[in-house]
């Protein structure tokens, strides 16, 4: 089965540390639907054969929506693709934008999953970010997503932030695990260029966290999280039993999927294909019937690379049969000879033909993983 990504670029405000996708021009949304819509249409081909087992609408924060443009493309999807009748459906939000009422229109449209973009409940932190929301707002809006039928939500959290404490990073954990939240995705803070961060940080106006303090944050997440049943079965990601991001997975494990709307990317197993990073430009090109993707045709190399570099972020990890019967025997052997340093060091773990990220690994993904590439 395969997976469907919709890119909405549209934020009421720039947070500083991010670096995806996405624009403040509200105004823009009418004509961004309506070329979303055409593509919608048009692409159905790419996967027209498999159903869809999982729908991802992200950004940006699709929220900033209206109830309207949300329920054309959510109509638009149900008439041009093949639904799985118990396909995962889930839509990023801001804590801000979930009301009572658009909750309730949410469940109305199919959404069975909600992705809210918390990052912290301290005020000092959402502020330092320049998050649309308040801690309040970050707290209520569990209670009430709960109360409107959504079991199914992550939330995201954030650490390494600069002025972040041991205690206060231990508050928001334990917040999110007192309000039964099934499913958490905690990302350390990066400096991405061209980034708010990044420049305040190259200016001296923001000191980063030393990286000890942000280590100290990884355990003690791992710890809280463990005693509280979740299984920490991604680099990033948190889960209670029966509640691992389908969608997310779909990724890591090589599946199909289509990506709409301005800088999402496809996978076909072949090829890898991303649109044009400009709302603008995606307009423009949609609306004159001109080629809005670029391509590319993965070499058995790339096959590679992506395999370990998706596969080694999960619990799961590499098989090395599938390795020698997908690669060769001389990637196999490449492979075994490049973990030696890592398995003594206790960075990766070797088990009846299983090769796995140790929890110390992830720490250090970057470096190990590019030391086995060939």
């Amino acid at each position: 089965m395969a997976g469907l990504y919709i890119h909405v670029p549209f934020c009421r405000q720039a947070c500083r540390y991010c670096d995806f996708y996405f624009t403040v021009s509200l105004k823009y949304r009418d004509e961004f639907v309506s070329a979303l819509l055409k593509e919608i249409s048009f692409r159905k081909n790419a996967i027209i054969k498999e159903k869809i087992s999982t729908i991802y609408l992200g950004g940006g924060t699709p929220t900033a929506l209206s109830k309207d443009q949300l329920q054309r493309i959510m109509g638009s999807v149900i008439h041009n693709y093949n639904i799985d009748v118990n396909a995962e459906i889930t839509i990023e939000a801001n804590p801000d934008d979930l009301t009572g009422d658009y909750l309730d229109f949410l469940r109305g449209e199919g959404f069975n999953r909600l992705s809210i973009g918390i990052q912290s409940f301290q005020e000092k932190d959402l502020k330092l970010m320049r998050r649309s929301h308040n801690a309040k707002q970050a707290k209520a809006c569990l209670g009430l997503a709960q109360s409107k039928g959504f079991e199914n939500i992550s939330i995201d959290l954030i650490y390494g932030l600069p002025g972040l404490s041991l205690s206060e990073w231990d508050e928001n954990v334990k917040i999110t695990i007192e309000q039964a939240v099934p499913h958490i995705s905690a990302y350390h803070l990066t400096y991405e260029p061209g980034t708010i961060f990044y420049h305040w940080r190259a200016n001296r106006r923001l000191t980063e966290l030393p990286e000890q303090k942000s280590i100290d944050q990884y355990y003690l997440l791992r710890n809280l999280t463990g005693s509280a049943d979740y299984e920490h079965y991604e680099i990033s990601n948190f889960a209670r039993k029966g509640f691992l991001s389908r969608h997310n997975s779909a990724y890591w494990t090589g599946k199909n999927y289509l990506g709409l709307g301005p800088s999402a990317h496809s996978f076909n197993g072949k090829e890898r294909s991303w649109n044009v990073r400009s709302l603008k430009k995606y307009i423009e090109k949609i609306n004159s019937g001109k080629k809005h993707t670029e391509s590319e045709v993965l070499t058995l190399k790339d096959s590679y690379h992506d395999y370990l570099i998706t596969a080694l972020r999960t619990a799961v990890g590499v098989d090395t049969d599938y390795i020698r019967n997908r690669f060769g025997e001389k990637i196999l052997t490449h492979l075994i000879s490049s973990i030696m340093p890592f398995t003594g060091s206790k960075d990766l773990l070797l088990d009846q033909g299983m090769l796995r990220m140790t929890p110390e690994g992830w720490l250090r993904s970057d470096q190990v993983i590019e030391a086995l590439m060939l």
